[in-house]
């Protein structure tokens, strides 16, 4: 009770102290996306983008494994969480409506999805590791659309450091089976580092019309949309009911959480092209691969139950040299 009042005083002063919790998640949305950030802090986020995005790929990868028979349904699962996610931003976020931008941004989220699939059915052939270090070759195609696109005209360094990442992600593709030297991962994830860049170019234009929020919650709608219409075919859809009572709710859960930590990867992303060029964002975006491989030691070592991969020395040895070329790599492209 406050001092020197009356209680009726003191019970009316407590109800005009509101507790709101979606007035404080609004608040901070709004200071993150008001708050006039310096250019050294574009990294922070260019940083975080990929960590949050390799815990995802870790969390597909045991999916696909363990729960998912099929690459389809498992698409169509992340992208519907990922919707949740949009529609909780949307509620706490202004989202500006700009034709046409916004129906520009909505558009360009069909190329994830298109690239998802693609990821996905790299995944029924190779390690995650191995998938996610291809992930360099969309750098590669980002700095080639920049210069065409965007006018970012790069030096000897800059292209140096690209072909060091090209080298990197030929080697970690590398894997003698038979007469096949090279894993048959590669051929569908050119394509999906082609889509990918072609994306991030989108947005990059994008964001000198619409804040982040905004370019984030229409790339997600125009993914979902792509979804409902491939769900629209009797096919696709009774896969997907198939597949999700197959795999159980527990199942559905963890695509939740796995599609929780890529929207915090993607929304970082977002605030990092929204600060620096694209090439130079893209090629931090491009240690994603570290951070998977870091992780998958790790599980590989301690809960190998939960995912296990090849943790020989000469195939660490391998992976570790691809990624060193690939920080090297990163390096002079910053």
């Amino acid at each position: 009770m406050l001092p020197n009042s009356s209680p009726l005083l003191t019970a009316h002063l407590w109800a005009r102290i509101e507790f709101r919790p979606e007035k404080i998640i609004y608040d901070c949305l709004s200071f993150v996306d008001q708050h006039k950030l310096t250019k050294m802090e574009w990294y922070v986020f260019a940083l975080l983008a990929p960590a949050f995005w390799a815990m995802n790929n870790v969390f597909i990868k045991f999916l696909l494994t363990n729960k998912f028979k099929n690459n389809l349904p498992m698409m169509f699962t992340a992208i519907l969480c990922d919707m949740v996610f949009a529609l909780v931003v949307a509620f706490f976020a202004p989202i500006k409506i700009d034709f046409p931008y916004s129906i520009a941004a909505l558009l360009a989220g069909l190329m994830p999805l298109a690239g998802f699939w693609f990821y996905t059915k790299a995944l029924r052939f190779e390690e995650v590791s191995r998938i996610v270090t291809l992930f360099q070759l969309v750098p590669l195609f980002v700095v080639c659309l920049s210069a065409v696109f965007l006018g970012e005209i790069l030096g000897f360094q800059k292209y140096l450091g690209i072909s060091l990442i090209i080298v990197a992600s030929t080697l970690v593709s590398y894997k003698k089976l038979g007469n096949k030297a090279f894993s048959g991962a590669l051929k569908f994830m050119i394509p999906f580092a082609v889509l990918i860049a072609t994306y991030t170019i989108s947005d990059k234009m994008l964001l000198g019309y619409l804040d982040f929020w905004s370019v984030f919650f229409w790339n997600i709608l125009g993914t979902f949309c792509g979804v409902f219409i491939l769900l629209s075919f009797p096919k696709p859809r009774k896969e997907f009911r198939v597949a999700v009572s197959e795999a159980g709710k527990k199942a559905v859960f963890t695509a939740f959480i796995g599609e929780g930590l890529y929207i915090m990867g993607t929304i970082c992303s977002l605030a990092a092209l929204s600060l620096v060029d694209a090439s130079l964002a893209s090629a931090l975006f491009g240690l994603q691969p570290f951070f998977v491989f870091f992780y998958i030691l790790l599980l590989s070592l301690f809960l190998p139950k939960i995912l296990n991969e090849d943790i020989s020395k000469s195939i660490v040895m391998l992976k570790a040299s691809a990624i060193a070329l690939m920080l090297i790599g990163t390096w002079l492209v910053i």
